[in-house]
């Protein structure tokens, strides 16, 4: 509940309508944790569909360290027209209409995946996304992100914050989410600090350890191919 309320009557109202239910047992605590990807994965199908890529690494959950860091790596790569990804296979190679890069997928209460995608031009294939992606992928491992592209990460952090505190309603989910997903909604706030503490060092060091060949994983879907009548 976010806004202006009386806290004392939101518990007086959540005592009256969920206080008689009775609590059900707490779930069993995940202790399956998948092993470490020893060698490069790929699977290919072909449908009625537009070509479309998508390249994933293993990452750790949102309660990791470096957490902060696989969040500024994902902002800089794909938040925007000005970001890395779309400048280089959209704008200039023009080697794919859409392209992003986004930690987290599919959750990030446990270790995920860091998960890298393209919509693939006309005329152009998915391995030539593919090899784009791998040159913007090695350009964070070899070259320090420079101290002004970095500056605009953390500028772009705190705008969207300041953003979903404009509205109740995505607050009231922000906030929600960060209690369920780290057990404590003060961590919303804290994420903004702990990005604005990310220096390029740590982006080309979680870039070095997280994209590498034996931890990725590749699918693609090409269209079928029909004969001429």
């Amino acid at each position: 509940v976010v806004g202006d309320v009386n806290p004392k009557r939101i518990r007086e109202l959540a005592e009256i309508y969920f206080g008689r239910l009775p609590s059900g047992p707490k779930p069993e605590p995940l202790r399956t944790v998948e092993p470490p990807q020893q060698g490069e994965r790929r699977v290919a199908l072909r449908l009625q569909s537009q070509r479309f890529i998508v390249m994933g690494y293993h990452k750790p959950d949102i309660n990791h360290p470096d957490n902060a860091v696989y969040e500024a790596i994902g902002n800089l790569l794909s938040q925007g027209r000005s970001s890395r990804l779309y400048r280089a296979l959209v704008r200039d190679k023009k080697v794919a209409t859409q392209v992003g890069g986004m930690p987290g997928f599919p959750g990030q209460k446990y270790p995920s995946l860091f998960v890298f995608f393209g919509l693939t031009a006309p005329r152009k294939t998915n391995d030539d996304v593919e090899k784009a992606l791998d040159a913007e992928i090695e350009r964070l491992k070899n070259e320090l992100v420079s101290p002004e592209e970095l500056d605009g990460v953390k500028r772009r952090a705190r705008a969207n914050l300041l953003r979903q505190m404009s509205n109740n309603f995505v607050l009231a989910i922000q906030l929600s989410n960060y209690q369920a997903l780290t057990g404590d909604w003060r961590n919303l706030f804290r994420q903004v600090e702990k990005i604005n503490a990310v220096t390029p060092q740590d982006i080309q060091r979680v870039a070095k350890a997280t994209f590498t060949w034996n931890n990725k994983s590749v699918g693609t879907i090409d269209p079928i191919e029909t004969a001429a009548k």
